[in-house]
C-alpha cells in the first residue's frame, strides 16, 4: 500500500532568498579583521622596542640637566666666593677666629709655662729655707722634685736629705773645740823629743794655750783666722785657711772639715736651683705674649 505524499511537503517554497547564491564576507569584516591584526602588531612592537626608546627619551633630559647640588655640601666654589660680598665676609671671620684661637692656643701655653716656672721657683725657695738648718728637708726636695725631675742639682741633694747638713751657726759653736784639738796636735812631739817636751805636750792636753791673734803663720794664727771666719758664717774661707795647717794639725781638724763641706755642697747646689729657677720665671714672663 502506497503512502501519499503530503502536500506541505511537494509544495516548493515562496521565498526567493532560498533560490539565489549564498552571500559571502563583506568588506566591512576584512576591514574590521585588519584593523585588529594591526593593533596586536603595533602593541607588540610597543612591548618589545617602547622601554628602550623611553631609556633614551630619559637620559637626554637627564644629561642636559645639571646635577643636583648635595645640600650638606659646605664648599663654595671661588669664583662664587669672590663674587658674593657675604661669603668673602665668613671666610674673613673665618680667618680672624682661627688667628685667634691660635692666640688664646698661645697664651694658655705661656700661662702653663708660667705656673710651671713659677711653682718651681717656690720650690727651690721652700728648699732654700729648709737647708739652712741642720735638721733633713726630704719633704721640701720630693716637692721640687715633682717640678724639677730631671735637674742634676736636685739629684745632688738627695743624700743629704735624710740627715741634712750642719748649719753655718753649729759649725761656728763647734770650732773652738776642734782648733783646741787641733793645736794640741800641732805640739806633738816628734820622736826625738826630749823629756821636756813630751812633759809639756802631755800637759797641753789637759790644759789648751793657743794663741787667739790672726798675726803670723803658725797653726794657732790659721786656727785664729779661721774660726774668725767660720763666727762670720764664712766656712767656704773657714776651709781655705785651714789648708795652712800642718798634717797632724789638719787631721785633727778633719772631722770638722767634713761637716762644713756638707754645708758647703748643700748651699752650692740649692743656690743653683734657685738661680735657674728664678732665671727661668724671668724668661718665661718676657716671652708671655
Amino acid at each position: 500500500m502506497t503512502v501519499a505524499p503530503d502536500p506541505a511537503e511537494i509544495t516548493p517554497p515562496t521565498d526567493p532568498a532560498v533560490y539565489g547564491r549564498p552571500r559571502g564576507l563583506g568588506a566591512g569584516f576584512w576591514a574590521v579583521i585588519a584593523l585588529c591584526v594591526l593593533s596586536v602588531a603595533i602593541g607588540a612592537a610597543a612591548m618589545k622596542f617602547g622601554p628602550a626608546l623611553w631609556a633614551k627619551s630619559r637620559e637626554a633630559p637627564a644629561a642636559a640637566a645639571p646635577a643636583p647640588a648635595d645640600p650638606l655640601d659646605m664648599t663654595v666654589p671661588a669664583a662664587r666666593l669672590a663674587d658674593s660680598p657675604a661669603l668673602a665676609d665668613v671666610a674673613a671671620s673665618s680667618a680672624e677666629i682661627s688667628a685667634l684661637q691660635a692666640r688664646v692656643q698661645a697664651l694658655e701655653n705661656g700661662q702653663d709655662r708660667t705656673i710651671s716656672a713659677a711653682a718651681a721657683a717656690l720650690a727651690a725657695a721652700s728648699l732654700a729655707e729648709a737647708t739652712q738648718g741642720s735638721g733633713p728637708f726630704e719633704t721640701e726636695l720630693a716637692a721640687l722634685e715633682r717640678v724639677l725631675p730631671l735637674s742634676g742639682e736636685v739629684r745632688s741633694l738627695r743624700p743629704y736629705a735624710e740627715s741634712g747638713a750642719p748649719s753655718r751657726a753649729a759649725l761656728a759653736a763647734e770650732f773652738d773645740a776642734a782648733a783646741a784639738r787641733a793645736a794640741v796636735a800641732a805640739r806633738a812631739p816628734g820622736e826625738r823629743a826630749g823629756l821636756f817636751a813630751r812633759i809639756g805636750y802631755a800637759l797641753s792636753a789637759i790644759v789648751t794655750i793657743r794663741r787667739v791673734g790672726p798675726g803670723g803663720d803658725g797653726p794657732d794664727a790659721v786656727l785664729a783666722r779661721a774660726g774668725n771666719a767660720a763666727a762670720a758664717g764664712d766656712v767656704e774661707g773657714a776651709l781655705t785657711l785651714l789648708r795652712g795647717l800642718p798634717p797632724e794639725a789638719a787631721q785633727a781638724m778633719a772631722p770638722w772639715r767634713d761637716r762644713a763641706r756638707q754645708r758647703v755642697a748643700v748651699d752650692r747646689q740649692v743656690a743653683a736651683i734657685r738661680a735657674q729657677a728664678l732665671a727661668d720665671l724671668m724668661a718665661v714672663s718676657r716671652e708671655r705674649p
